[in-house]
Order: C-alpha cells, then structure tokens, then sequence
C-alpha cells in the first residue's frame, strides 16, 4: 500500500510538471495563431438563466448571426417561438428591439466606449471564444489547474468624487493542448470614502467556455457560461447549430407602433 501511494505521488508530481512554462508572449503568440476566424457566422442557441442557487426561472432560444468585423446581429425567442428581442450592433451603432412593451433604442457606439473598447470586435470575440484585447495588457504567467494563467497586475482609475479609485485584475485561463482559452476571470474593486475610512467593494464575474467542436480545422466553444457577484446569477449559452461561410441578412425592421427611448 505504500509503495502504492509512493508511485501514485510520483505520478502525480510527473503530471503536474509536464507543462512546459513559456514566456507571456510566446502564449498570447498561440492563442492568436489558434483563434477562430469566419467571414460569416451564423448560429441558433438556447439560453438558461439561473441564480446561484441551480434554480432556473428562464429559458429562451435565439439565432446569431455575424459579419467579422462589420455586423452582430442577435434575435432572442421565447421557447414557443415568440420573438421577444432583437439587438444589431455595428461599427458606429447599436439597436435594440423590445417587442414585449413595444419599445426601441438606438445610439451612436461611441456611447459604449467608456464601458468596452471597440464593443464591436470585442463582443465578436467573446462570441466565439477569442479575445481582441490580448496584446494589449502585460501579463505574468502561473501554471494553475493544468491551464496557463494570465494575470495582469491591478492597476488604479480615477473614477470620480464619490467612487476615487478602480482597481481592476484579469485572469486569463489557457489550454497548453490547443491554447484555447477556457475562462476569463475579472475582479473589480471600487475604493469609496466613507466618514472614518476608505469602504472596499468588488465584484468578480466570469466567462467561461467548454465542449470545443472543431470547424475548417479550427476550434470554436458551443458552451459559454458566465458568472457574476453583483448580478447574483449564471447564463449559460448553449450553440446547437454553427454554420460559417454562407451569405446572410440582418433585417432590422422597426414598426411605427413602436417608442423610442431616448438615451440620456
């Protein structure tokens, strides 16, 4: 038994050192040589929003469709089929339909900005697993859970009188077999003053991607899974059709029936 357990150690110790460590750059260098690359995308998925607890009060369908770095073009149904939004996002605009209370929204992207650089590309890539923003951070690396580890170091924001400082710390999670990445973890503290002292808050949320399916020899998640502390829940994206090359439309048809709501 105990030579058992000896060889077992051992096994376990060989296993856990045959990832080689490389450089950050040398990583970041994969993982854009592996990215999945489309002209036209076009998907049906399904939807479940659960909270924390397993409970799932929602479930949806939807279609994508994308044009690389010109359109996304998202429909959101309910499992009967009844359309109950419809969201466009363009190089310089947003839309959004919301046929439940017949209402519309559109606006120039620059109003995003501030939330996401270059919203477009950016939502592409974590629509299918890439990530546009990889060469802009400098990372340092950790082999953890059998993953390579990206880490960037937080650094503090100005943010304004009542919230000074925002902190912000990145994880990227890579496979060493196809250097796909398989979670982004992002933590979020805000520094607030208070009447004695400085009040620390953070919010950590997730994004995940599992079950890669290999199309034109390059591997693309059909699950997406992402997870957030302040939102007390977890959506799951589920692709059950991927199809790529194939012309397609975007119709965005907005009936006159329908109110505007102005953003402010």
């Amino acid at each position: 038994v105990a030579l058992t357990l000896i060889v077992s150690s051992c096994s376990v110790k060989k296993e856990t050192s045959s990832i080689k460590m490389l450089s950050a750059n040398h990583i970041v260098r994969e993982v854009e040589n592996n990215k999945f690359e489309f002209d036209n995308l076009e998907a049906k998925f399904d939807v479940k929003i659960k909270d924390t607890k397993g409970i799932n009060p929602m479930g949806l369908k939807g279609q994508l469709r994308m044009q690389n770095d010109s359109v996304i073009w998202v429909s959101l149904s309910l499992k009967l089929g009844i359309e109950i939004v419809r969201v466009m996002i363009t190089e310089d605009s947003v839309k959004f339909i919301n046929r439940t209370n017949k209402t519309y929204f559109s606006t120039n992207i620059d109003g995003l900005d501030s939330i996401i650089e270059n919203p477009l590309l950016s939502v592409q890539g974590l629509l299918v697993g890439n990530d546009f923003h990889i060469r802009d951070n400098k990372y340092q690396v950790e082999i953890e859970n059998n993953s390579y580890n990206l880490e960037t170091k937080p650094k503090p924001k100005h943010i304004s009188k009542i919230v000074e400082e925002e902190f912000i710390t990145k994880n990227i999670y890579i496979t060493p077999e196809n250097f796909k990445i398989s979670e982004y973890k992002t933590t979020t503290c805000f520094i607030r003053e208070g009447k004695d002292k400085n009040i620390i808050s953070c919010i950590e949320s997730s994004l995940s991607y599992d079950d890669f399916q290999q199309i034109n020899d390059k591997l693309i998640p059909s699950k997406i899974i992402f997870e957030d502390s302040s939102l007390d829940g977890i959506i799951e994206i589920n692709y059950t059709e991927i199809k790529i090359g194939e012309e397609l439309e975007f119709p965005f048809n907005i009936s006159k029936k329908y109110k505007r709501i102005h953003n402010n």
